[in-house]
């Protein structure tokens, strides 16, 4: 009888051990496509980034990325695509989920192509995974500006997005 009560137990450690032990098998995409989707929660640029009124920031969420930009959802479904789900509505911002176009991931290189929402372009820009699990999305992107007025100062400039899960 303690033989079998031995054995029971011994079987259930065993049993025990081997599901905390087991690591976490999902891949870059699997953390990148959840369900909720990700919202942008800093984004950072060096050298710092000069405003209109020619206030210099390095925090974007100081000046460049608007307010009603903030509570968007980003998706990147199975389909390849990445869509955006805003939040507060942006004047000249579609009012419901709206693609923002194709996206890729090469694991292996962590690279990311994307279309980063608040730059407004057709652009999909290739950016340099930092942080990619359950709780965290942070890219880097390098972006040289030319001559144009209207964007800013002329330059080379690395923008750092972290973005969080949805609530």
């Amino acid at each position: 009888m303690k033989k079998s009560i031995l054995s029971v137990i011994a079987i259930a450690l065993v049993g025990v051990f081997a599901l905390t032990s087991c690591k976490d098998n999902k891949t870059m995409t699997d953390y990148l496509t959840i369900e909720k989707g990700w919202t942008l929660s800093s984004a950072t640029t060096t050298p710092y980034w000069t405003l209109n009124d020619n206030t210099q920031i390095s925090d974007l969420f100081e000046g460049y990325v608007y307010d009603c930009e903030k509570d968007d959802v980003i998706k990147f479904k199975a389909d390849y695509f990445e869509y955006l789900n805003p939040g507060e509505v942006c004047e000249d911002q579609p009012s419901q989920e709206s693609s923002l176009g194709k996206w890729a991931i090469n694991e292996e290189e962590k690279v990311l192509d994307m279309q980063i929402p608040f730059f407004y372009d057709e652009e999909i820009e290739s950016c340099k995974i930092l942080e990619l699990n359950k709780d965290e999305l942070k890219v880097t992107y390098t972006w040289t500006l030319g001559e144009n007025p209207a964007k800013g100062v002329p330059g080379t400039y690395t923008f750092t997005l972290t973005y969080v899960p949805a609530k």
